[in-house]
């Protein structure tokens, strides 16, 4: 990947890394769905003032709104709510590992169905190495271990296979604007979830705590508009696989945000989780061991 790519990556980490802790704030009085609908709500309206102020033109066939409007069902609005679903019933340990499966699907998917995308040693070790490092830092906290039977983690899967099938399939948008990509599909996605406000029971809007509209208002615009265009602008520039790393640096992210702004102490095991992170990320993107080779070329020449 480009130093650009690394660097969009590593602020995408970041933004949704917050995601979880927003996420746990909002569950308190929001159930999964109200949380997930208010939070397309919101993200909708932001695009499309970013649209209209960018001038950005919507798609001009159905068939272009069918397919990012699809998109949007695969990447958002399902694997969303399985997410927040699942919250409720898990702890952050368990989905982070759970999570962190994403690159490990995508990097199956994308050997069989792209071109420029095969499976290669230093993708393997890469991203396995990655695993191993969200193991290492949350190994203390899994004292029953992980219980893959439970619906909580199987639906965890489920969004991760989706955002796998996902990151392929968005491949086809890599022409187009990342922002109308990014409308377009969270349009998509809130009406796959309309029904549901027939469904569901409706929440005292009245008496949400201000700190309650303040984890969804972020969730909306930072954790979904934003993040989505810098998301797709990655996957255009380096691929679905490359993409999908992020989601080996969101527990760093999220501890270092525990760190920092709720005084917890990093622990032994977490700094060793994150150096095994980083090493995997580094025999992944392979340009520090090539400069280690032709150095060791150039001395023995």
């Amino acid at each position: 990947m480009k130093t650009r790519d690394w660097l969009l990556m590593l602020i995408l980490s970041m933004i949704w890394g917050s995601a979880f802790m927003f996420i746990k704030i909002a569950l308190r009085e929001l159930s999964p769905f109200w949380l997930l609908y208010i939070r397309l709500i919101m993200a909708v309206i932001f695009m499309g003032g970013v649209c209209f102020l960018s001038g950005v033109k919507a798609p001009t066939t159905w068939r272009d709104w069918l397919s990012m409007g699809f998109l949007g069902v695969i990447n958002t609005g399902l694997p969303f709510y399985l997410i927040c679903w699942a919250q409720q019933h898990v702890d952050s340990s368990t989905a982070s590992i759970l999570n962190a499966t994403s690159p490990v699907f995508v990097m199956i998917l994308a050997h069989f169905f792209t071109d420029d995308e095969k499976l290669t040693v230093s993708k393997v070790a890469g991203v396995l190495t990655g695993v191993a490092g969200i193991v290492a830092m949350v190994w203390p906290s899994l004292t029953n271990g992980i219980v893959l039977a439970g619906m909580a983690q199987v639906a965890i899967l489920g969004a991760t296979f989706n955002y796998a099938v996902a990151s392929i399939y968005a491949r086809r948008f890599r022409n187009l604007s990342s922002i109308m990509v990014t409308a377009v599909s969270l349009v998509g996605a809130l009406v796959f979830l309309s029904p549901g406000v027939f469904l569901s029971s409706y929440p005292d809007f009245s008496a949400l705590k201000p700190l309650t509209w303040f984890a969804v208002a972020m969730l909306g615009l930072m954790c979904t508009g934003i993040a989505y265009i810098i998301y797709f602008r990655i996957i255009a520039s380096a691929g679905a696989t490359n993409a999908l790393l992020v989601t080996l640096l969101i527990p760093v992210n999220a501890l270092l945000l525990g760190n920092l702004i709720l005084a917890e102490t990093l622990q032994f095991h977490s700094l060793a989780g994150m150096l095994l992170i980083f090493s995997g990320l580094l025999i992944i993107d392979g340009r520090l061991f090539r400069a280690i080779s032709g150095q060791q070329a150039l001395k023995q020449n």
